[in-house]
C-alpha cells in the first residue's frame, strides 16, 4: 500500500509543483508586465480545482506514508532525522496553506471583484513565488526520506 501511496503522491505533486512553476515562469510574467488579469483569471479557474485535488491527494497520501514510517504518536518526540523531516513537510504544508489562503481571499478575490490595484497582479506573483519556493521544498524534503 505505502507504494501506491507514493505513487499517488508523487502524480499529485507532478500536477501541484509543475502547474506553479508554469505558472510562475512562464506565465506570470507576461500577466504582470501587460496587466492581464482576465487571463490570469482564466488560469486560477481552470487550474485551482486540478491543482486542489492533487494537493489533497498529497496531503493524505503524505499523512499516511509519514505514519507508515514513524507512527503519528511519535512525531513529537526528540528529533531523528526522520521526524525532522516530518517537521519539514508538515512546515511546507503550513505554509502553503497559509499563503494560499491569503492569496485566494486577499488578492484573487479583488481581482475577481475589480476592486484592485496596478500592483495587484505584483503581489499575486509574489504568492506564486512563494507557493513554488514551499513546493520545492517539499520535493527536495521529500527525496530526502529515500
Amino acid at each position: 500500500m505505502h507504494k501506491i501511496a507514493l505513487i499517488l503522491h508523487l502524480l499529485g505533486a507532478s500536477i501541484w509543483v509543475g502547474g506553479h512553476l508554469y505558472l510562475l515562469i512562464r506565465l506570470m510574467p507576461n500577466f504582470v508586465r501587460t496587466g492581464d488579469v482576465a487571463g490570469f483569471l482564466q488560469f486560477e479557474q481552470r487550474y485551482e480545482p486540478l491543482g486542489m485535488a492533487a494537493l489533497a491527494v498529497q496531503v493524505i497520501t503524505g499523512l499516511y506514508m509519514m505514519h507508515d514510517i514513524v507512527p503519528m504518536g511519535q512525531w513529537g518526540q526528540p528529533m531523528g532525522y526522520l521526524t525532522a523531516l516530518i517537521h519539514g513537510k508538515l512546515t511546507w504544508l503550513a505554509l502553503t496553506i497559509i499563503t494560499a489562503l491569503h492569496a485566494r481571499f486577499r488578492v484573487v478575490s479583488r481581482l475577481e471583484q475589480g476592486t484592485y490595484t496596478k500592483n495587484t497582479l505584483k503581489i499575486m506573483a509574489v504568492h506564486v513565488a512563494l507557493i513554488c519556493l514551499w513546493s520545492v521544498l517539499f520535493v527536495i524534503t521529500g527525496a530526502m526520506f529515500r
